[in-house]
């Protein structure tokens, strides 16, 4: 079986494949706002290559299924202090993604690309190429939407004002491109909006 080469078809089968693995820490809803900020991003950058991008916007947290709920708050967020969760959830990502891509029969020189950004999109601060900084600002992208901000500003502590202005203060830390921190910025005044 050959890869599909019809845009946006394949992402479709890798998204099908994933879905029962983001049921789990709203990652449904953070997988489909951050496939969109990669888009965005991907418009800016003609030379990055959407097809590691997308699929690894889309496998990157599949992991998370994997960590049973009551272990996850402390692996993510602000007060995130369970290391070695928050790497499992990486290195399972990785095993789900493989399996996932190979049952496509996905472009193999791709696959180890896409693997290789989803094996420490979190916990390597340094981005491996163009399209790993892409994934990486994607992946961040959606904490500063509404959306993001309505679910997790309770579940951390924090009134939703104080988190938004926590957020800002992360804008240059975990982004890379100019174009992500201008997305960031916008989200951000979008919640404030809807929070006053």
């Amino acid at each position: 079986m050959e890869e599909k080469s019809q845009p946006g078809t394949v992402y479709d089968d890798i998204y099908k494949m994933a879905e029962s693995y983001l049921g789990t820490r709203h990652n449904d809803i953070h997988v489909s706002l951050s496939y969109e900020f990669a888009r965005r991003l991907l418009a800016c950058y003609p030379n990055a290559d959407e097809k590691i991008v997308l699929p690894a916007i889309v496998l990157h947290d599949v992991g998370w299924k994997m960590v049973p709920e009551e272990k996850q708050l402390n692996a993510f967020g602000p007060g995130a202090k369970d290391k070695k969760t928050q790497r499992f959830h990486e290195t399972e990502s990785v095993r789900i993604a493989e399996e996932i891509l190979t049952h496509l029969n996905y472009d193999q020189k791709r696959t180890l690309e896409i693997l290789s950004i989803i094996d420490g999109h979190d916990t390597r601060k340094q981005a491996l190429s163009l399209n790993d900084q892409l994934v990486k600002d994607a992946d961040k992208l959606w904490r500063f939407t509404p959306r993001s901000v309505d679910i997790h500003h309770t579940k951390f502590g924090f009134t939703s004002d104080s988190f938004i202005k926590w957020l800002e203060t992360r804008i240059d830390d975990w982004l890379f491109t100019p174009e992500a921190k201008k997305m960031a910025q916008e989200a951000l005044a979008e919640a404030m909006g809807k929070s006053s």
